[in-house]
């Protein structure tokens, strides 16, 4: 399985943190509109680190079929987020983990 490992910086909506994922990378990995997607917020071994995986579950994939859309916000995303305002994501066509990060990685490449 292929990953495919990037850097994003998080937004904002209605004053929470948002974690906003779109088109060819989702694409590529399979990810498509509709999409179901279950939430592991206790990573074993990435404890700061969330995953989502291909399973019935409160989010889902957005957009449309020529680009898919991943959008969470909330609360939880704000303090899921803390102070780090880049996220490193980890995506394979099984799961999505991300996690926290203090600097835009791909700037040091």
């Amino acid at each position: 399985t292929m990953t495919n490992t990037f850097t994003l910086k998080s937004g904002t909506s209605k004053g929470n943190r948002r974690v906003w994922i779109e088109g060819n990378r989702l694409l590529e990995a399979g990810w498509t509109k509709g999409t179901q997607l279950h939430r592991i917020m206790d990573v074993q071994g990435h404890p700061d680190s969330l995953m989502l995986i291909r399973a019935e579950g409160k989010h889902r994939i957005s957009g449309n079929e020529g680009r898919p859309i991943l959008d969470m916000t909330g609360k939880w995303v704000t303090e899921f987020m803390g102070c780090s305002e880049h996220f490193l994501v980890e995506l394979t066509d099984e799961r999505i983990i991300i996690t926290p990060c203090d600097t835009n990685l791909e700037d040091q490449a």
